[in-house]
Parts: structure tokens; C-alpha cells; sequence
């Protein structure tokens, strides 16, 4: 049963036991306009995407599935907002080590706005 939260947008759970990488390679795809939100959780078992276009997020966290529809840009904003302070800054994609100086670089992709 949907539920409305406090920022006006339908939330929608349910449960499927499979791993996050059924939505990183067939239902959550960039191709199909999704793009991956990442976080310091990110693992097998968790993993959270965005469809800025549609404005719809999705959750899966060891098989719980949330999707959050966002009916206007003032809701979809006000979501992310909320998932950037619960979540905190970006892991970094990937790092780089200059060997032999020992200088680390740390490269971030930008989460969908």
C-alpha cells in the first residue's frame, strides 16, 4: 500500500530476495535513464538509483525495495536534499596513488541532481 511522506511524495515498498546488481545491469540501467546515487553503503546487498527525468528514486537494501515517485521538481529536489545530509558526501569513485611520491588524488562522479 503506497504511503505519502513529508515532502508529498508516494513511497512504495515491497520485497524481492535477489542483490543490487539485478538493477545495475538490467532494471536500473543508464540506458533506460537511471543513474547510480552513490554512498559509503554501497555493497551486493544495497544500493540506491535516481531517474531524473521521471523523478523517481529507488532504494534496495537486503531485498526491502523502495520507490520513492516524486510528482514535482520542488518534491524530487526536497528528496535529494534529504538523501544527501542521511547519506553525507560521495565516496570517491576511484583513487589514484603517485607512486613513488605517495600523493593520493580521489576522483568523485556527481550525483544526479
Amino acid at each position: 500500500m503506497p504511503e505519502v511522506n513529508k515532502r508529498g511524495n508516494t513511497v512504495f515498498r515491497s520485497f524481492h530476495s535477489t542483490e543490487r546488481y539485478r538493477f545495475d545491469f538490467q532494471l536500473c540501467t543508464k540506458e533506460k535513464g537511471w543513474r547510480q546515487y552513490d554512498t559509503t553503503q554501497d555493497a551486493w546487498y544495497f544500493g540506491v538509483w535516481v531517474h531524473p527525468e521521471k523523478r523517481v528514486i529507488l532504494t534496495y537494501a537486503e531485498g526491502d525495495i523502495t520507490i520513492t515517485k516524486c510528482p514535482t521538481e520542488e518534491g524530487y529536489h526536497a528528496e535529494l536534499e534529504v538523501m544527501a545530509k542521511f547519506y553525507g558526501p560521495p565516496p570517491p569513485a576511484f583513487i589514484t596513488i603517485d607512486y613513488p611520491n605517495g600523493g593520493i588524488t580521489k576522483y568523485f562522479d556527481k550525483r544526479p541532481v
